[in-house]
């Protein structure tokens, strides 16, 4: 049948309201509405109905036990060796050497101790989920366009139908209601996700059971072992398997209060007395638990045609049923708009399955280190108590006497610093004692032991590095942190599988809330108490773990957080989040308290300041321009400044040399006898050139007179100053 001609019946559906066309058989769909309702349906069948149902409920469980024998048997195998339980060996000698290395132990232990803080972490473990927008809904008018009313000062006011945020406050308080009913209220659930944590890697998988208790009047989640909760081995998912079943015990007085309260149907045959679990003394024990049938299967019980899912209980000894409900609600009851027939009816799953390994052969139930270490490990309990008995051996000795010695004394014990006397001499005592040669403890064999140890680290990711023991000193953090990440991998690939299942309970336990909780629920967040509503769960859009399925240490969370730090003052970023996920990262407690309360913007100021922000820009970019502009003039003035300075400078050295060559022959023509008349040898007296022009105003060169005739002082670094200190001046 396509999906487009099935329908749903609601809950408080009716029938006559409905048009004719999409009217379900009214009998039927009554039926199937009271069964819903009803405490036990086995009171309203016939005996003979009910021992058909029991003998198939026990033929069809004992189908799926043996079809799953092989797994059951290597695992609990598995078991006894993860709990360390040694049986005494006959060989190679009565109670020889048996100790079992405890390689699966650990690797159980160091998996729950990682997975086990990253799930519940603080007080918070479940978070809401927002689903699409949530920008509001505004109330709507008859004109289709949005209600508005006038605010304080009198501008316009959208009127909300649900206001902006709505989804997330909603969330948000699921959120913390759920975390207080795992923490608080379901004071189970956190002690058996911490024994379901450390079974899991053992067994491979593990199985939840979520339901409303109506005892206690609150929702439940019990740890339900893989052992006791049989599916035949080749179903593909739990969701598609035709039955499961879990073996569940209960005590006489708790039977007797089932039939006293309702809820057990009361066979015409009593139970009897249970077969003791454990040893003969236990033969007598008149409040031995009897073994039930819980088996979750379909049954066509209005004849129809199609089975519908129900709950049956079995005595499993008597094969009576006990109890008989529905496994589905109104809104899983699909009809067609066709036929008017029930064409299919969704059922309700009450178990969550945790898988830690995927199974290769496709059977249902998952691979563990059980599976995959026990080889290994029995190896190296081989090899170990091999060592052992070696060194047994080796230590207490033993050998042949010959007939020559004749004790007569049997056996001969010594005690420390005792001689026994003997009738032989020590020639003759010494030829006759003959000791058996043992090697002792092998080195290969130690060795071997080694190598099997390291093979076996490898594959339950339990080396040295993750398990706090540090290696060389000298070792660089750079290296150590990656060790810890590829270590980590395999890890992080499990724990995903633990937080997609930890996921499913959530909704099958959020559906609860959203089914049998009260109108309005009180729950405690710090030292507030708060109120949800039942109403808020049907208009919430479902939740999920607050754990991160790839962060799972310590070191992982900070090295996010100190990344997030950088951001923590971005305008683009949100900075009191930023500072909030960085303080949860370090687990510090009250951040709400530690944090400051930022104010919403007001959207008038933050135009405002927009606009001031662009004027401001505006005003810089201004200031930037005429500073430009005189950076540019500055440039200019040096350039030219320069450049003068250049041209001054060639004509200043020139003007020098001519000078010099003047002093030259000035000093040799001193030098050089004088004529009568008192005239120079070569005629009249050579004089100094002028001096060039100034290259700057302010700039005074030496006086011709002032230019001494004989060796003057001269400072070759600045020729415009004065030639001698006494003479002349800038």
């Amino acid at each position: 049948m396509a999906q487009s001609a099935l329908s749903v019946v609601p809950m408080d559906a009716d029938s006559e309201a409905m048009p004719a066309e999409a009217q379900p058989d009214v009998a039927q769909h009554q039926k199937l509405m009271g069964w819903i309702k009803a405490v036990n349906i086995a009171d309203e069948l016939d005996a003979e109905l009910l021992s058909k149902i029991g003998e198939r409920v026990y033929r069809e469980y004992e189908i799926d036990v043996n079809s799953r024998s092989d797994w059951k048997e290597k695992t609990e195998k598995a078991m006894d060796m993860a709990m360390q339980i040694a049986k005494e060996k006959q060989f190679p000698w009565p109670k020889a050497s048996n100790v079992i290395y405890p390689l699966m132990t650990t690797a159980s232990i160091q998996f729950a101790a990682r997975a086990y803080p990253a799930i519940v972490a603080n007080r918070s473990v479940v978070k809401g989920v927002v689903i699409g927008n949530d920008d509001g809904e505004p109330q709507m008018g008859p004109n289709g366009q949005p209600v508005t009313m006038p605010d304080a000062q009198g501008q316009p006011v959208i009127v909300w139908k649900r206001p902006p945020g709505s989804k997330q406050i909603i969330a948000d308080n699921i959120g913390e209601h759920m975390s207080w009913q795992l923490l608080d209220e379901q004071t189970e659930w956190e002690s058996e996700t911490d024994t379901l944590l450390h079974i899991l890697p053992i067994v491979g998988c593990a199985f939840r059971k979520s339901f409303y208790d109506p005892s206690k009047g609150r929702n439940a989640s019990l740890m339900v072992s893989a052992m006791n909760f049989v599916v035949n081995y080749h179903a593909k998912s739990l969701e598609t398997a035709p039955r499961c079943t879990e073996e569940i015990k209960y005590y006489p007085l708790e039977i007797e209060e089932m039939f006293r309260g309702g809820l057990w149907l009361e066979p015409k045959i009593p139970f009897g007395q249970a077969q003791a679990m454990g040893s003969s003394n236990d033969a007598d024990d008149m409040d031995a638990p009897h073994e039930f049938l819980e088996q979750h299967r379909s049954w066509d019980l209005d004849e129809d045609g199609y089975a519908e899912p129900y709950i049956v209980t079995v005595h499993k000894e008597s094969r009576q049923v006990v109890r008989i409900v529905a496994r589905y609600d109104a809104d899983g009851i699909k009809f067609s708009n066709l036929t008017h027939k029930i064409v299919k009816i969704d059922p309700i799953h009450y178990y969550t399955k945790y898988d830690f390994i995927p199974n290769p052969d496709g059977g249902i139930y998952s691979v563990g280190f059980g599976q995959l270490l026990r080889p290994i490990n029995e190896a190296v309990n081989t090899t170990l108590n091999q060592l052992l008995d070696a060194g047994t051996l080796a230590n207490t000795g033993g050998g042949f006497i010959g007939k020559g010695l004749s004790m007569n004394a049997g056996a001969i014990r010594f005690v420390m610093g005792e001689y026994k006397t003997v009738n032989v001499a020590g020639g003759t005592l010494r030829d006759n004692i003959v000791p058996m040669p043992f090697p002792g403890p092998s080195a290969v064999l130690f060795n071997l032991l080694g190598m099997l140890i390291e093979s076996g680290k490898e594959v339950a990711a339990i080396k040295d590095v993750l398990t706090g023991e540090g290696g060389s000193a000298n070792t660089p953090a750079t290296t150590t942190l990656a060790m810890i990440e590829q270590g980590l991998k395999v890890f992080t690939a499990i724990y995903k599988r633990v937080h997609r299942s930890l996921k499913m309970e959530l909704n099958k336990l959020y559906r609860l809330n959203r089914v049998y909780g009260d109108e309005k629920s009180e729950y405690k967040v710090g030292d507030t108490w708060k109120v949800i509503t039942k109403q808020d769960y049907v208009l919430g859009s479902g939740v999920e773990p607050v754990s991160d399925p790839t962060m799972i240490s310590d070191m992982q969370r900070l090295g996010r957080a100190q990344f997030l730090m950088q951001f923590a003052n971005d305008p683009l970023c949100n900075g009191q989040v930023i500072r909030k996920r960085i303080m949860d990262a370090a687990n510090i407690d009250k951040v709400d308290e530690i944090l400051l309360k930022q104010p919403p913007q007001n959207p008038a100021l933050a135009i405002k300041g927009m606009e001031l922000e662009q004027s401001g820009m505006k005003v810089q970019a201004e200031v930037n321009w005429r500073k430009g502009l005189e950076v540019q003039a500055y440039s200019q003035a040096i350039l030219n400044f320069a450049n003068a300075d250049a041209i001054a400078g060639d004509q200043h050295l020139q003007w020098l040399n001519q000078t010099l060559q003047v002093w030259e022959k000035q000093f040799d023509a001193s030098n050089q006898p004088a004529s009568a008349d008192g005239a120079q040898p070569d005629g009249a007296s050579p004089q100094s050139p002028p001096p060039p022009a100034l290259p700057h105003p302010n700039l005074m060169m030496p006086q011709q007179g002032a230019l001494p005739n004989s060796a003057p002082t001269i400072n070759v670094h600045n020729p415009r100053a004065a030639l001698n200190a006494g003479v002349g001046g800038p």
